[in-house]
């Protein structure tokens, strides 16, 4: 059974530690079926960055240009906010997503008619298809077939708030999870942009893990700088926090969120290059959604692999 938590624009950032009590899972386990679901408005940060009225797909095309432009130029939010998107109005932009001018991710929340238009740069599409692909292979070499390592890359996820979301890179266990209707959630995903967008993308790892009722087991947000020639990688786990009902606060129950449990900083300005907080971990149990088996183990990018990564991201860049 599932609710929706009516909070302050704060629930999915951070909760005070007195009204919660914080439960970590084990990843292992079936997450609880009752749960209430964050706030659309809080995901979509309205209150931050006010939504500007849909005009239709002409102009939604102009928008997504001048990001585009102004992203060439300097690092700048990458995301566009749209009201008074209806259902058949989403339905249309991504029925006709090939004309748009230049690749997007869309998510959408129909209960506030509001769609987040992400618009993708190269260097953050190379970063999460480094890890992605070099993790998938890393995978694949310890035998681990394909139906338990199922890439689901940036398809549209429908939430049981009916909001739809699309991230970078998405991939689950389908032995584990058969029905992409009723088993919609990945086992973790990768969300990347530029640092300009942190707060925004910060709230794309709380859309996942709050949705799926923490079934999203890990989840990476990789943020990129090109002025600093920086990648940032946060590593989150979902946790519960469990809230009673007060005066002040009638929604009560369980919230599932994020959890920073590591950040990994490659900084590609130094000679040679520094890597803080390596290697980077990403947990068997987590990615596959089962207890590893010998010889299966963690994947980990070691330094080198990752200023490895950093080379690649920022070819090309001044």
């Amino acid at each position: 059974m599932l609710s929706r938590s009516m909070t302050d624009r704060e629930e999915t950032e951070s909760t005070p530690l007195t009204e919660v009590t914080e439960i970590m899972p084990a990843p292992s386990t079936s997450m609880s079926l009752t749960y209430n679901l964050p706030d659309s408005a809080s995901l979509a940060l309205t209150e931050s960055y006010p939504p500007r009225t849909y005009r239709g797909f002409n102009d939604l095309n102009q928008a997504i240009m001048a990001v585009w432009d102004r992203l060439r130029q300097r690092d700048a939010d990458q995301f566009l906010s749209f009201k008074h998107i209806s259902p058949s109005s989403f339905l249309y932009v991504e029925n006709n997503r090939n004309w748009l001018h230049k690749p997007v991710r869309l998510t959408y929340y129909p209960d506030i008619q509001t769609m987040i238009v992400k618009v993708p740069l190269p260097p953050h599409e190379k970063a999460h298809q480094l890890i992605s692909r070099k993790t998938l292979s890393i995978l694949d070499n310890m035998g681990i077939d394909w139906d338990q390592q199922l890439p689901t890359g940036s398809a549209t996820h429908t939430a049981p708030s009916r909001s739809q979301k699309q991230g970078d890179f998405s991939s689950r266990n389908s032995t584990l999870r058969p029905n992409e209707d009723s088993d919609w959630s990945p086992h973790w995903i990768i969300e990347a942009g530029l640092s300009e967008s942190l707060r925004r993308l910060r709230q794309d790892i709380n859309w996942w893990i709050g949705n799926s009722g923490g079934q999203v087991l890990l989840a990476l947000l990789v943020r990129v700088d090109r002025a600093a020639k920086k990648i940032t990688i946060e590593k989150y786990f979902p946790q519960i926090r469990q809230r009673p009902s007060t005066r002040a606060q009638t929604v009560a129950g369980v919230f599932y969120v994020k959890r920073l449990v590591t950040t990994t900083v490659i900084d590609m300005r130094t000679t040679p290059p520094y890597v803080q907080g390596g290697p980077l971990v990403l947990d068997f149990d987590r990615l596959v959604g089962r207890p590893a088996v010998a010889p299966e183990t963690n994947v980990i990018f070691d330094n080198a692999r990752l200023v490895q990564m950093g080379h690649f991201v920022f070819m090309g860049i001044p």
